[in-house]
């Protein structure tokens, strides 16, 4: 086992090998200060005991890193000769950066510029041919077979994140080996640029349950001897399974339901899981074909058969349902602790995101790399929860409208041009956002993009925020106690214990809860503001990022102080605005009025401005006779209703006792 007396085993790079290959961009003391310090962990720490992280800002340069280490692993041509690669896996998030991080084209272009004749004599061109040799990027539009026999004989393979995750473990463990000059060497250095799935929420439906039958059909070819078992047995356990969504749907009303269910007639897929688990790797790359997810699908329901999973039935509308198991996956044993293989991982939010409280990882911080942001915040205090803002109804579409109008009219008076700024929004509000600005995206979908970092405004309109359940399902993957105590739980029990929990009525577990959803929040929405221009590590112009929702809210209160206590330090700058004016109103037009009343008088008095033209010049007199309102009604509702004595001094007009339609 490894333990800390490992920890300083030294590979045979040096920070003259890195040093060679890092491209001349003009990085300040503290980003050289960042490669170096990590340079030096890389290098030297072997405690494989732990996973560590590296949780420094985004735009530090850890992506430069990454690349400038593979060249480093390769070899040196400089210093007396070629060393034996250092072995390497690089695990992204996307095939784009993949890509990137394994192109040569702009190095070789920049290190020809640099050197100049030295290039080719000292033997620089010879390296990047050599780069090119000796980096694979595994493919899902390529035949898996053959690639694993390529990346036997490559020192550095990168590969997606989802992949490796959804890699049987026989596969996963060739990852860490290659072939060098006839020897055999190890891939002991894993690095994950961003996130990791530490843990996994996998959702079985009859969906999933339908797909990984057709591709047992198509992708076990009539050769296969025991092709009849394994489909026979199969269609039973999942008949099995559908049978029982039906009859615990019987429980619902008109409500969700969430139980921990656990079936009572089998512990196993099948009476022989050794020989359906022995044909599934067998024909691995051909079922795979069929559907990418079967491996890591099946292994859930061999948990489902044996210690059950959650039955999740949500009610959507015109009576349907959407039916489900969920389980929590531990995936402690992918970073293989306590062998020969050393994790890491460069995540900026990994020291506020709640997925890495778990024994097994050690953060770095990166406060001392830290820089000025010169960042402005303005909250503007509205409701743009999803349940407001997505619904399509009067309210919504004012809520979308108001915010619109309020950044074009800032945009307007002077502070850049109007289509230069990046929103942020639900996916269901895309295509009318869109409509409006040139940049937007969607909460989600914007982590580890740069596309946006010449923008110097942002508008960050809502919270990535999800139900209760979501984040109690993050919380039982670093406590994995917890979510086994569920198994122990009777179908009342766990029926009780989740509907307390989704309506925040569990006092065991409210903070929790809470602390485990801001933070979630707080990480989503660092990794979004750092898209914009703040990014760029020597960034000294002004960027000004709007957030619209409800800063009274105790719980977005809470948010408010997370977000200032993190990045006042740097600098930034705080504002608060009231709610605008538009939907101040439009809450008047929607409120209902007390009984046998058509309207209230605050309801009267907006109608009746509605129906004037703008512009229009007008004494009270002419507003109390068509509204049928006396001058003490009046009088009593600009005094009780702040939003109708704003509307009527903002109309006010130098003449004493007119007032002008706005």
């Amino acid at each position: 086992m490894a333990n800390g007396k490992q920890n300083k085993k030294k590979t045979n790079l040096t920070w003259e090998d890195f040093e060679t290959y890092l491209p001349d961009y003009g990085f300040d003391e503290k980003q050289m200060d960042f490669f170096k310090d990590t340079f030096e962990i890389i290098t030297t720490n072997r405690d494989t005991d732990k996973v560590t992280c590296f949780a420094n800002r985004c735009g530090i340069g850890k992506s430069t890193f990454i690349h400038t280490f593979m060249h480093c692993c390769i070899g040196d041509s400089f210093y007396g000769g070629w060393h034996r690669p250092q072995g390497l896996l690089v695990i992204t998030d996307s095939i784009k950066r993949l890509e990137e991080l394994s192109s040569t084209n702009k190095d070789r272009i920049e290190a020809e510029k640099y050197w100049g004749e030295i290039f080719k004599e000292w033997g620089i061109e010879y390296h990047y041919k050599e780069f090119e040799k000796s980096v694979i990027v595994l493919r899902s539009d390529e035949p898996f077979k053959e690639q694993l026999i390529k990346q036997h004989y490559k020192p550095i393979v990168l590969l997606s994140t989802q992949r490796y995750f959804m890699l049987g473990d026989n596969i996963r463990e060739q990852l860490f080996s290659f072939t060098y000059n006839g020897e055999t060497l190890k891939r002991d250095i894993v690095i994950f640029d961003e996130s990791p799935q530490f843990s996994e929420t996998v959702t079985i439906d009859s969906d999933n349950l339908s797909r990984i039958e057709a591709a047992l059909y198509k992708g076990l070819s009539d050769e296969v001897k025991d092709k009849e078992f394994v489909i026979r047995e199969y269609k039973a356990f999942k008949d099995r399974l559908l049978e029982q969504m039906d009859e615990k749907e019987k429980l619902l009303k008109d409500s969700n339901v969430t139980i921990y269910w656990k079936d009572t007639r089998y512990s196993s897929i099948t009476l022989n899981d050794d020989l359906l688990f022995s044909v599934l790797q067998d024909n691995i790359e051909s079922l795979t074909k069929q559907y990418n997810c079967i491996w890591k699908d099946m292994q859930c329901l061999k948990e489902i058969a044996k210690n059950g999973a959650i039955f999740n039935s949500v009610k959507k509308k015109y009576g349907n349902y959407e039916r489900s198991f969920v389980l929590v996956v531990d995936n402690r044993n992918h970073f293989f602790l306590g062998q020969d293989k050393k994790f890491f991982v460069f995540d900026a939010t990994a020291d506020i995101d709640p997925r890495y409280d778990l024994d097994y990882v050690e953060i770095v911080t990166g406060e001392k790399y830290n820089k000025p942001l010169n960042m402005l915040i303005t909250n503007v205090q509205i409701s743009t929860s999803k349940n407001v803002m997505c619904k399509g109804n009067k309210r919504a579409i004012t809520t979308s409208n108001t915010i619109i109008k309020y950044l074009k009219n800032k945009l307007k008076h002077g502070i850049g041009k109007q289509r230069e700024i990046l929103i942020v929004v639900y996916s269901d509000l895309l295509r009318r956002f869109q409509k409006e600005f040139d940049n937007v995206g969607y909460f989600g979908n914007l982590k580890g993009f740069n596309d946006f970092k010449d923008l110097y405004r942002m508008a960050h309109i809502g919270m990535n925020r999800f139900p209760n359940m979501a984040y109690f399902f993050i919380y039982c993957g670093c406590h994995m106690e917890i979510y086994r105590q569920l198994m122990d739980m009777s179908e009342e029990e766990s029926l009780d214990f989740f509907s307390a929990l989704s309506k925040n009525h569990n006092k065991e577990y409210e903070s929790i809860i809470t602390s485990v959803m801001l933070r979630c929040v707080l990480a989503d929405f660092e990794q979004n503001i750092f898209r914009l221009a703040i990014r760029n590590y020597s960034n000294t112009e002004n960027v000004h990022i709007w957030t619209f929702y409800n800063s009274n809210d105790s719980l977005y209160s809470e948010l408010s102080s997370m977000i200032e206590e993190r990045y006042k330090p740097y600098g930034t700058i705080f504002e608060y605005e009231d709610t605008p004016e538009e939907l101040l109103i439009e809450k008047i037009r929607d409120r209902k009025p007390p009984e046998g009343k058509k309207m209230t008088n605050a309801q009267k008095i907006i109608e009746w401005c509605d129906k004037q033209e703008s512009g229009k010049v007008f004494k009270l007199n002419e507003l109390l006779q068509d509204t049928g309102m006396n001058n003490d009604s009046f009088k009593n509702t600009r005094k009780d209703n702040q939003t109708i004595k704003k509307l009527f001094d903002d109309m006010k007009t130098d003449k004493r006792g007119y007032y002008m339609i706005v």
